[in-house]
């Protein structure tokens, strides 16, 4: 069974430094939910680094594409909450992003129990 943490704001900066150490390096995408709609993103990453500064978050992965590693850097803006969600094995599998419109951004990584991502 899965269990879902909020994290506390003044915990935010902490939290996302100690999440960049321990999964540096998973494959990661993210996927977006926003007033009746849903999109899932095609092009899947090694997750690198996780930073907030205010209320604007920001992502680094790594991908490969023709033979050369290449940095794809997102940045949400106006997160209003975050929460993480963990996986069977208490591995984090999840992190959930909320904005001040109501739209939810979700990074999904690879388990480490089952490979999905």
């Amino acid at each position: 069974m899965t269990m879902i943490s909020v994290v506390d704001p003044q915990e935010w900066s902490t939290f996302l430094n100690g999440f960049t150490e321990r999964n540096r390096g998973r494959r990661a995408r993210f996927e977006i939910f926003s007033r009746g709609n849903s999109s899932e993103e095609q092009q899947e990453g090694h997750f690198e680094h996780i930073s907030i500064d205010g209320h604007t978050v920001t992502v680094k992965r790594t991908y490969t594409a023709q033979g050369r590693e290449s940095v794809m850097t997102d940045e949400l803006n106006n997160v209003r909450g975050i929460s993480v969600q963990y996986d069977t094995d208490k591995s984090e599998d999840m992190l959930e992003f909320a904005d001040g419109e109501g739209n939810l951004t979700t990074l999904h990584f690879e388990s480490h129990v089952d490979g999905d991502s």
